[in-house]
């Protein structure tokens, strides 16, 4: 069995890569008793918040991990990032990450009325947007207005063709470690019901996804925008040729990346338009 300490630490070591942005303050709040941050640029647009929810399999990650980059979106959108460090699998297995994104996403909904709320998710993090979306129509509250998915993994049944295909050209996730981490997070929960991909959606915010082509989960993006496309009409898959899973994690300044965070700049402002 893999040492999850080792894991998360080696995790972490990604938000070394690169300096965080220098305009960015990064300031730790408890919400509804869930830890998160908020990563705040100078001049931020006023009623607008983005939830960031971050990848690491359910597993691993944190603000270690992902504070740089995630510091990098919040200077390129110029808008509050509120990054959830929710609970980690196998300690607590499914439902506490969902339970405690709900915690926070519903506290923002009562404390800024009115405000704007965007999701941002990478891998895991995408997943969870997915499940969050599930458990908000449940209960009839408001969706976030855009949804972002950045590799996302939707699929814990980890069998899709793309695993097979892609595993020589994936050089980030391995597929023996994704299903282990998957068993970890769904624990005595039937799949059924802890899966993001068998959530039952009736509707969905307008969503940009984007995957590259070397990744084992290029599968999980394709089918889940086959899917939703079908209730929500402004849906945006863009597959970048010869990228890595999450690729801004590992360079921030790499042409993809760039090109990324124009892709949802553009697409945050455009569903921000409409929206008024």
């Amino acid at each position: 069995m893999e040492n999850i300490k080792e894991r998360r630490i080696g995790f972490e070591q990604l938000g070394n890569i690169y300096a965080k942005a220098a305009s960015v303050k990064t300031e730790q709040v408890f919400i509804n008793g869930v830890n998160c941050y908020w990563l705040t640029p100078e001049n931020p647009a006023a009623n607008k918040i983005i939830i960031y929810l971050h990848g690491g399999a359910f597993v691993a990650g944190s603000i270690l991990s992902h504070e740089s980059m995630v510091s990098h979106f919040a200077e390129k959108l110029q808008a509050k990032v509120l990054f959830v460090d929710y609970a980690l699998a196998p300690e607590k297995p499914f439902p506490a990450a969902l339970n405690d994104t709900i915690n926070v996403y519903t506290a923002l909904l009562e404390n800024y009325p009115g405000y704007e709320i965007d999701a941002i998710g990478d891998s895991a993090g995408g997943g969870l947007i997915v499940s969050l979306t599930g458990e908000l129509l449940k209960r009839h509250l408001q969706l976030p207005q855009a949804a972002v998915l950045i590799s996302p993994w939707v699929s814990l049944a980890c069998n899709n063709p793309s695993y097979q295909e892609n595993r020589e050209k994936d050089p980030v996730l391995v597929a023996e470690r994704v299903r282990n981490s998957a068993a970890a997070y769904i624990g005595d929960t039937p799949i059924e019901t802890a899966s993001p991909e068998n959530v039952l959606l009736s509707a969905f915010p307008p969503v940009l996804i984007m995957v590259g082509t070397n990744e084992i989960l290029l599968d999980d993006s394709i089918n889940f925008y086959n899917m939703v496309k079908k209730i929500q009409p402004n849906t945006t898959l863009t597959i970048y040729e010869n990228q890595n899973h999450v690729w801004p994690l590992a360079n921030i300044d790499g042409e993809a990346s760039k090109k990324l965070l124009n892709q949802v700049q553009t697409f945050l402002t455009g569903i921000n338009l409409i929206i008024q």
